[in-house]
Parts: structure tokens; C-alpha cells; sequence
């Protein structure tokens, strides 16, 4: 009788352990104030390195299909436009120039070393790993404090550049499989899957806004936002553009018509949803990285030299970081010392925010993917596609090395580091919250002369207001909490009370939403002050 763990164990059994160790290890990193993203990776090799664990395989379209869209919708929807468009010089330049540079630079690192891989087979290794990933530096980033800017360039450039990763991907493939590369349509080719994948994307996005307020029954609406992603995914793969760009414009699409087109009700069970839905795929994608890699190493053992092997585990994700710190730094001083006009409006920044912004390049599950879907064999059918074990195994190193080296020693590196914060966003926050309450204070004035309402409730609530502008003072601070609204009752100056309170409420999101859409203030203000308000305005949704 055979036995062992892979033959009493199904899918399903293997995907809740994968739920169970992501529970854990979660659990477990926040206890040791380790990044969730390498804390998974780490467990996933640990639990693939068990006796008799099965053998984990998942099709590469169908992780990309299943993780990437919610993944990518999330980071977009907290994407501020006004600070994307802020900074799309340094984002366009490392989502598509740093892309270009470390897929030739790794791939003539490759040759050199190994001159009997083709240049072609080369391009396709640095095609998979040139982007790095979204997912991973958002992951990573999250657990640490790092100037907004920072925040920004990394998410903006980690948003787009796997457009310019896939194209040389497809590209190098094709060259290997059938033998020929055209730069013309590569050139046109990548056009089109930006053009079409931004096109459908926004297409997406507003049929979702057209179709939203229509919907009115709070499952399905939860539900609408999840569908939106994957539908611009899909269509825009089916005619052949990017996806990864069709959902971040759908995504975005979506964030800037939210705090108009979202009540408050939905709002906040809404993020709960999605907070707990990313968390779990982060968990598993996570995971897969480490599952995998045991395997990818043992496939290698019998085929190439230990010794080789070691040599290029090391030096290509060097090569890799090495390119990236060439090209950040260059990207920071060299176009401020070309351009004046650049300088003058963008001062020189500080070494050690770039250190950052060069450090932080990790690779994720867009590697993992593209990485697991290379062809088995050559166009004619039956010859193996060269090197393929030595691709993948590389491509793993990358994600493994960049995640675990730079993933952990991030959090030192900042704290060592005198990193340079804008303040801007204290200001922005203090404007619009003391812009907000002076408005509810003027509604509370207009409905002195409505005798409709009691007195008492209208003066508990404008005392309220008085304390928040005091407490706001003269400038940036840490404004006072919302006080403890009353407890609703059966009671007339409660009733009255719960009124007034939706109404200056309102009156207080109509003027953050309107300051972010003249883009007085960003994003991440506008979200931070609507959650209060939506907290506030929650416990009053359902009073009469």
C-alpha cells in the first residue's frame, strides 16, 4: 500500500493548511515586527521541505488571473492622481527606462557567464525579472514609515511597469521559440497594450460608476467592485493588451468617483471585505514563493556544475540591484544637474531618500507568474525550450533574494538612515479639517431659525464643533478626537440630535471631497478625514 501525506491529501485540505499557516505566520511576524510578505515566503519553503508534503503546482495564468486584479485594485484605489501626476517624470522613467536597462543588463550578465545560453534565453530571464513588483513593495512598505514621496514613486513606478516587463517577455519568448525578434512591432506592440489596457480600464471603471447607484443592495454592491477588476483584466488579455494597466485605470477611475458614488454605509464594510480579502491572497501568494522553491533548486541538481550554480545565484540579483542603484541615483542627480527647469522646481533630494526609493526593489508574483509560464518546448513541438530549469531557478533566486535581503534589512536601514519628510501633508490635513468643521459650523448657524429643531440638540453639537476648530489651532497639529455622540434613544433631543449630526456631516465631506477634485489636498488626506467622518456619520445612518 502506498502512503505518505500526498496521497491522503486533496486541493482542498492543501488550500485551508495554506489559509491555517497564513493565520500563523501572520500571527507570528507581527509578534517579531517582521514584514508579513517574507515571513510567507520563508514559511512556504519551510513547509515545502517537510517529508512527503505534496507537491504544490498552480497554472501561471491562473495566478496571475487570480491574484493580480483585486491585488492591483486595491493599491490604485489609494493611488493619489494629483500626486501620480506630481511625479510621472521619475515613475515613467523607472517603470519603462529602469525595466529596459536591467533586462539588457541582466541578460549580458547571463551571456558572459555562461556563454553557451543564448542571448536570446538571456532577455528572457531579465525580462522576468526587470519589474519589481506591486504587491511585494506595498506589502513591504507598508510595515515601515517612509516619506510620502518615497511611498508614491515606489507604488506609481510598481503599478505600470509590468506593462514593459511583459512586452519584453513576450517578445524574448518568441524570439526563442521561433527563432526571430522585430523591434517595430515590439514597438507597436507595446502602444497597444497600453492604449487598449488604459481604454478598457476606464471603460470598466465608469460603467461601474454609471451602474453603482442602481444597485442598492449592499452584497451585490460589495461584490460590483470585485468584478470590476477582474472584467478589465480579462477583456483587455483577450485583445492582447495589458491588464495589469486595465485595472489600475479602472481602479483609479473608481477611487476619484468613490466618496460621491460610495455612502458611508458601504464604505465601511466595504474596506473590511477588502482588508481581509488581500490580506488572505498576500498570505498565499506569499507562500507560493516559498512552496515552490525547493523543487526549482532540486530540478536543477542533476543538469548544472554546484559550484556554477552558486556563482549565478549571487551575481545576478546583485547585477539587478546594482542596476537599479545606478539608475535611481542617476534618475535623482543627473537629470537636476542636466535641467535647470527640473532643479528649480525639484530640488536636489537627500541621499538618503534615494538610498530608499533604490533599495526597495523587490520582485514578486508577476516573476513568480511569468516565470512558471514559459513554454515547455521550441515551435516545432518537440524541442525543449533551452535552459528553461536554469530560468525559472534564477527568477526564483531574484524574487527570494530581494524580498528576504532588502525585505528585512528595510526596517534597519530606515531607522539608521536621517530620512527627509515633507510636512505638506500635516498642512493639507490640518486645511481641510479646519475648511470641514468651519462649514459644519456655518450649516449649525443656518438652522438657528428652523423651529423644527431643538434647541438643546443644536447647541450640544455646536459645542462640539467650537472645540474641534480650538483644538485645531493656528496651524498643523493633532486635532482632537470626534466626541462621544449621544446614545440614540426614543427621546425628541436625541432624535433631533442624530439629524443635525448627518446633516453638518455631510456638510463637512462635501468640502474634502470638493478640495481633492481641485486637488487642494491628496488622497491619502481626503481618505484619512472621510474614515472619521464616515465613523461618526455611521452611528447615526439608521436613526430617524
Amino acid at each position: 500500500m502506498q502512503t505518505g501525506l500526498h496521497k491522503k491529501m486533496n486541493g482542498t485540505e492543501i488550500f485551508l493548511i495554506m489559509l491555517l499557516a497564513v493565520s500563523v505566520v501572520a500571527y507570528l511576524a507581527q509578534r517579531v515586527n517582521m514584514a508579513q510578505p517574507i515571513a510567507f515566503v520563508l514559511a512556504g519553503m519551510a513547509l515545502a521541505m517537510l517529508p512527503d508534503f505534496p507537491k504544490f503546482e498552480i497554472a501561471p495564468e491562473i495566478i496571475l488571473l487570480i491574484f493580480l486584479p483585486p491585488l492591483l485594485s486595491e493599491a490604485a484605489y489609494f493611488t493619489s492622481l494629483r500626486d501620480f501626476r506630481q511625479n510621472q517624470r521619475p515613475i515613467l522613467q523607472m517603470a519603462i527606462g529602469l525595466v529596459v536597462v536591467s533586462c539588457v543588463g541582466v541578460a549580458y550578465t547571463l551571456h558572459w557567464l555562461m556563454p553557451e545560453v543564448s542571448l536570446a534565453v538571456c532577455f528572457v530571464l531579465g525580462a522576468i525579472i526587470s519589474p519589481p513588483d506591486a504587491v511585494a513593495a506595498i506589502a513591504v512598505t507598508k510595515k515601515v514609515a517612509v516619506p510620502k514621496r518615497i511611498t508614491v514613486l515606489l507604488e506609481g513606478e510598481s503599478l505600470i511597469n509590468d506593462a514593459t516587463g511583459l512586452v519584453l517577455y513576450k517578445f524574448a519568448v518568441a524570439a526563442v521559440v521561433t527563432g526571430g525578434f522585430s523591434l517595430m512591432d515590439a514597438s507597436l506592440h507595446f502602444v497597444w497594450m497600453c492604449v487598449s489596457g488604459i481604454a478598457i480600464g476606464i471603460a470598466i471603471g465608469l460603467l461601474v460608476v454609471h451602474i453603482f447607484p442602481r444597485i442598492q443592495e449592499m452584497s451585490v454592491e460589495i461584490l460590483s467592485t470585485f468584478l470590476a477588476p477582474y472584467a478589465a483584466y480579462l477583456l483587455a488579455e483577450e485583445v492582447h493588451g495589458s491588464g495589469v494597466l486595465a485595472v489600475v485605470a479602472a481602479g483609479i477611475i473608481m477611487s476619484w468617483h468613490a466618496p460621491k458614488l460610495f455612502p458611508s454605509a458601504f464604505r465601511i464594510p466595504a474596506q473590511a471585505v477588502w482588508r481581509m480579502t488581500t490580506f488572505v491572497l498576500n498570505g498565499i501568494v506569499f507562500l507560493m514563493i516559498g512552496l515552490y522553491a525547493p523543487a526549482i533548486l532540486r530540478s536543477l541538481s542533476t543538469t548544472y556544475d554546484l559550484g556554477e550554480i552558486l556563482i549565478l545565484s549571487l551575481v545576478v540579483p546583485l547585477v539587478a540591484i546594482l542596476i537599479r542603484f545606478a539608475w535611481i541615483y542617476a534618475l535623482a542627480y543627473g537629470t537636476r544637474y542636466l535641467f535647470a527647469s527640473i532643479r528649480a522646481r525639484d530640488p536636489y533630494p537627500t541621499w538618503q531618500n534615494v538610498f530608499v526609493i533604490a533599495w526597495t526593489g523587490m520582485r514578486g508574483v508577476m516573476s513568480l507568474a511569468t516565470a512558471l509560464a514559459l513554454p515547455l518546448t521550441l515551435s516545432d513541438g518537440w524541442t525543449s525550450f533551452p535552459h528553461r530549469d536554469l530560468i525559472i531557478f534564477l527568477a526564483f533566486d531574484v524574487i527570494l533574494f530581494t524580498l528576504v535581503l532588502q525585505g528585512l534589512s528595510l526596517p534597519w536601514i530606515i531607522k539608521k538612515l536621517s530620512l527627509t519628510y515633507d510636512l505638506n501633508a500635516l498642512q493639507e490635513q490640518w486645511t481641510a479639517r479646519k475648511e470641514a468643521t468651519e462649514a459644519a459650523l456655518a450649516r449649525l448657524d443656518d438652522m438657528r431659525g428652523d423651529h423644527t429643531i431643538q434647541s438643546a440638540a443644536l447647541e450640544r453639537i455646536i459645542s462640539h464643533y467650537r472645540d474641534r476648530i480650538e483644538s485645531l489651532g493656528d496651524g498643523p497639529n493633532t486635532p482632537l478626537n470626534p466626541n462621544e455622540p449621544p446614545t440614540s434613544e426614543n427621546h425628541p433631543i436625541i432624535q433631533t440630535e442624530n439629524r443635525i449630526w448627518r446633516d453638518v456631516l455631510d456638510a463637512e465631506r462635501q468640502v474634502v471631497v470638493r478640495m481633492r477634485q481641485t486637488f487642494a489636498i491628496s488622497d491619502d488626506v481626503m481618505h484619512e478625514i472621510l474614515s472619521d467622518i464616515d465613523l461618526l456619520h455611521n452611528r447615526f445612518a439608521n436613526s430617524t
